[in-house]
């Protein structure tokens, strides 16, 4: 019995350090995808370029449920609030272009990243985000 329970100790132990590396390892690779001062190589993988507008590029799949059902009307909901002169909004399908969400660092959909109008990245949400939060983000730029 004393067994199974060091046993389950050491697991649950284990379990919590993997975890927190995985967090402390993302959480770097977000703080440098923020300090990229070179734009031009996320800009590339889009095949666009900074038009002046901040710029909301979405990533989804078709499979994602909540990529539909949650994140495309947040993303509506910021169009319509902001409008198509202040916000460039950039849909990107992650199973059709794996190697722009890999350029974006992007492990999991629906995510969004928030450009500044010279390119820069400001915010990436890993994740569903709500619109309020997206449009915070993009009026930060």
């Amino acid at each position: 019995m004393l067994d199974r329970l060091a046993l389950l100790v050491v697991l649950g132990a284990l379990l919590v350090v993997a975890v927190l590396a995985v967090r402390a390892w993302n959480g770097q690779r977000l703080r440098k995808l923020l300090a990229t001062s070179n734009a031009a190589p996320f800009w590339d993988s889009l095949g666009e370029a900074p038009d002046g507008r901040p710029t909301l590029v979405t990533f989804s799949t078709p499979s994602c449920a909540a990529c539909r059902s949650a994140q495309a009307p947040a993303v509506s909901a910021v169009e319509q609030h902001l409008g198509a002169t202040e916000v460039r909004v950039i849909r990107v399908d992650a199973a059709q272009r794996p190697e722009i969400a890999r350029a974006f660092g992007v492990q999991t959909v629906p995510s969004t990243v928030v450009l500044a109008p010279a390119g820069r990245i400001v915010a990436v949400n890993q994740g569903f985000a709500p619109s309020r939060r997206l449009v915070e983000q993009l009026q930060r730029t």
